[in-house]
């Protein structure tokens, strides 16, 4: 676990002409991820060419990258964590291989030397990693389970990049372009999960490994969110084993995510999933915890809460306060940072927050992301869990269903209705707040293009029909849900983080946890008042009384549109003519909504805040990353 999170570059070319140079511009655009080290590497071929720089959290004087076994056949260049990699180190040590360092990152090098891409079978943790065979002249690239951390390529010129974040592959000379079918799909649902907003840039998908050799180049599934076949599913059911397997797998999350030989911080909001993180690992060490506090709107704040549970678990708090100004001045850093549309101001507070965690003197910090995808938090998911759960809820919705074609197109909603007899309820929602209300601004032709969009229709075909067939209407929601917003939108944050060298580690997104929720009887996500009740009662020892019995509440920030600056700045980047030459919004529709908007009250605004953030957002990636129109 010697490297941390760091960022790595890779170039492949069949012709070889690779040189050193080729990789100096690239990996310093990588530079905020590894600020403890930077190495390079360039095949005797000219074939390959790897990149890395270093944030060094465990085993601090050894581990660095790029690293090569003995025999000079394979080279690696990692980023992220492998946990278990002690005993995988003795085992490889057992069987003859010679390793040269202590760094977790190692094992991925020499369990690949062994048995190829099965190695990935055997690696635990938040992880993303080139490999060069020298001898057979390929390619190996994967990516984590559930896309924690991120893995981009692009092909340009004859010559495949791979890279940690989209910037370095712009650096390295790839073309800034939109791409219009994913914005698309980015305004109706999500990109899927191996396109991103950049024309020619595709992601590694999450689960996933890439080849590229004489054969082109290949990309594999080697895990994917097996949820159970509803008729597999346990009985409904009282059992004390269950929340002892999941309080089991929850322990063993959190505290195999605290090795690492420099502090450890942790993010606290005061709802059920940070607390459970910070609650666990309070047993073993005593945490430093991190509250972003709204001072502006008190019904977005949780921290009051937050330092009660930081008391009464014996942690050292610290809070960050983030007002409405702050969000205005830091969105264009946000959207440069996060290389995605920002839709509310949770990100701009995110990297706030990870900003402040840094200058204490942190390199790593655990967060809750995952207890709302792995025990069903989300409101829509409960109502998807209603379908699940009784016919009569799904007969009245579909009957409901009608309704929305009269509120303006919705094509990839009546796709969605004709494969699965109904519509994810997360879909719905994103239908109602950001697609209905920029449907009024777009250009004609843009309007009817979103018409014709099927966004999920891949997910449909191929590995996707196999895992949502046969599946509760809960489960296949949940699996939409994973494979768009989640890998391209939720976990965008890992940017936020590491733009200050901050590796994020995520113990609910632990593929062995997973495997045990997915058998709770689907009853177990409704039982009571409360939302995620499964994890609520198995982790009942470990929470503060007041957390226990409280609600949900996301990490959300307040809306930014009740500030008169927010869409000042808009008209003013509408009226310099940044809209003009993008095929998306009509510049004159958008002026008018914003002027419309200003008139009104704060609160009859917010409905329009996701809607004005995608707008400023599209404008904002145009020019920070000089990005052309498509073609």
């Amino acid at each position: 676990m010697a490297d941390g999170v760091c960022g790595i570059f890779a170039i492949w070319s069949a012709g070889g002409g690779l040189a050193a140079p080729d990789l100096t511009v690239p990996v310093r655009a990588l530079s905020h991820r590894g600020p403890d080290g930077r190495g390079t590497w360039c095949a005797p071929s000219g074939r390959a060419a790897l990149g890395h720089t270093r944030l060094a959290v465990v085993g601090l004087a050894t581990g660095a990258q790029p690293m090569h076994t003995c025999d000079g056949r394979y080279h690696l260049a990692a980023t992220g964590e492998f946990y278990g990699y002690q005993e995988i180190h003795a085992e490889l040590r057992r069987s003859g291989r010679r390793l040269s360092t202590g760094s977790d990152s190692e094992i991925a090098l020499h369990l690949y030397a062994e048995s190829g891409p099965r190695a990935l079978d055997r690696l635990r943790g938040e992880f993303a990693f080139v490999i060069w065979d020298e001898r057979d002249g390929e390619l190996f690239a994967a990516r984590d389970r559930f896309g924690i951390k991120p893995l981009y390529y692009a092909h340009h010129r004859g010559r495949l990049y791979l890279s940690s974040e989209i910037k370095a592959l712009l650096a390295a000379g790839v073309p800034a372009r939109w791409d219009r079918a994913s914005l698309a799909d980015h305004l109706t649902v999500c990109c899927l999960p191996d396109r991103t907003l950049f024309h020619g840039i595709r992601q590694v998908p999450p689960g996933c490994y890439l080849r590229a050799g004489e054969g082109g180049t290949r990309i594999t599934t080697y895990w994917d969110l097996d949820y159970p076949l509803a008729a597999e599913l346990p009985e409904t059911a009282e059992s004390p084993a269950h929340l002892e397997t999941i309080e089991s797998a929850v322990c063993a999350a959190v505290r195999t995510r605290m090795q690492a030989d420099v502090g450890v911080a942790y993010h606290l909001s005061g709802g059920l999933d940070s607390t459970t993180v910070v609650a666990v690992a309070a047993r073993h060490a005593d945490p430093a915890t991190f509250t972003v506090r709204f001072r502006d709107d008190a019904s977005f704040d949780e921290g009051q809460t937050a330092r009660r549970t930081a008391e009464a678990v014996g942690a050292r708090h610290t809070e960050i306060v983030f007002a409405e100004s702050d969000f205005a001045g830091q969105a264009a850093e946000t959207v440069a940072r996060g290389e995605m549309i920002q839709e509310n101001s949770h990100g701009a507070a995110r990297l706030m927050q990870s900003q402040a965690i840094r200058a204490a003197g942190y390199k790593v910090v655990m967060a809750g992301e995952g207890g709302d995808e792995v025990f069903a938090g989300y409101p829509q998911s409960r109502k998807d869990l209603a379908y699940s759960l009784s016919p009569q809820v799904r007969a009245r919705a579909r009957d409901s269903y009608a309704k929305l074609n009269a509120h303006g197109p919705a094509g990839h909603l009546r796709f969605l209705l004709s494969q699965l007899d109904f519509v994810p309820n997360w879909m719905l929602d994103r239908h109602m707040t950001v697609t209905l209300p920029l449907t009024t601004v777009l250009r004609d032709e843009f309007a009817r293009e979103l018409e014709q969009r099927e966004p999920c229709a891949a997910l449909f075909s191929g590995q996707g029909s196999a895992q949502l067939a046969g599946r509760t209407p809960y489960h296949q929601a949940m699996y939409l849900f994973c494979k768009t917003w989640l890998c391209n939108y939720i976990l965008a944050a890992e940017r936020l983080d590491m733009a200050h060298g901050l590796e994020v580690r995520l113990p609910f997104f632990d593929h062995h946890l997973f495997a045990a929720a997915k058998w709770a009887p689907l009853d177990w996500y409704v039982r009571g008042d409360s939302p995620k009740p499964l994890l609520r009662e198995a982790m009942r020892r470990y929470l503060p009384d007041e957390v226990y019995r409280g609600g949900k509440q996301g990490f959300f920030a307040p809306p930014a549109v009740g500030d008169d600056r927010v869409l000042m700045r808009l008209r003013e980047l509408v009226r310099r003519g940044a809209l003009d030459g993008l095929p998306f919004f009509d510049p004159a529709k958008i002026d008018a909504m914003a002027q419309r908007l200003t008139g009104l009250p704060a609160a009859r605004r917010a409905p329009y805040d996701k809607a004005v953030q995608f707008v400023t957002g599209v404008i904002l990636m145009t020019e920070t990353f000089h990005m052309s129109s498509p073609g």
